[in-house]
């Protein structure tokens, strides 16, 4: 069975399957216990788990649950954990959606006929040879010292709290209010660019580092554990 919303002329063509079934949602399609569609009955699984979105002209993968992950795996063999909360563009034109909900794991398909294009101050950065697609407005040399402090735990695999604000304000050597206005600013930035979900410290930081917005270079230039103190974003060169 075909489920066929498509009706826009402009927009990437989204096709998910699921068991067989086929669905071309126009431009959002939830999955879940009770969703558009429906993977299971099974009472471990959230009503509403997930969300594919046509917005800014690109499809993307939304993690509603409120506790499980949800794992992208796009056919050049890339992968990205999706915590609760977070969401990200879908980057490769295929791949599968999986979930575990209890015992039972789950895998959606979907592909894209248009590869995704990135915003308006979207930037590519090359780590390792390779380009690296960041989504989202580029970040000012401040707003990058701050949030590598935050990101530090995520960027090494460290468990552990996030930072305080005042621990942001005593690496740097600022005031607590001035870390608190950049971060506040950050976020306006962020939700003007249509970017909803990031209400909390972790679920800023797991959208900053899974759409490449901090990295694991950032927090190299930083080296925050220098006893000679650590060394501003703006002073890296580009």
């Amino acid at each position: 069975m075909t489920q066929d919303h498509t009706d826009q002329s402009d927009a990437p063509t989204l096709t998910v399957r699921f068991l067989g079934e086929i669905y071309r949602p126009r431009t959002e399609f939830t999955f879940g216990r009770h969703a558009d569609l429906v993977l299971d009955e099974n009472s471990y699984l959230h009503r509403i788990a997930g969300r594919f979105r046509l917005e800014l002209e690109a499809w993307w993968l939304d993690n509603l649950g409120s506790r499980l992950r949800l794992t992208m795996v796009s056919d050049d063999g890339s992968l990205l954990e999706l915590q609760p909360g977070a969401s990200s563009p879908l980057l490769s034109t295929g791949g599968q959606v999986a979930l575990s909900a209890g015992p039972t794991r789950y895998m959606i398909e979907y592909s894209v006929e248009t590869p995704v294009r990135p915003a308006v101050g979207a930037a590519r950065s090359g780590m390792g040879g390779a380009d690296t697609i960041t989504y989202g407005p580029i970040l000012t040399p401040r707003e990058r010292d701050f949030v590598v402090v935050m990101a530090q735990g995520r960027l090494t695999g460290r468990l552990g709290p996030i930072p305080s604000h005042g621990e942001i304000a005593e690496t740097w050597g600022v005031s607590h209010k001035t870390v608190d206005n950049t971060l506040q600013r950050l976020r306006k930035k962020l939700r003007d660019n249509s970017v909803t979900s990031i209400n909390s410290a972790e679920t800023l930081v797991e959208y900053l580092v899974t759409q490449g917005l901090v990295s694991p270079a950032d927090l190299d230039w930083a080296s925050l554990d220098n006893p000679a103190g650590p060394r501003p974003a703006a002073t890296r060169s580009p």
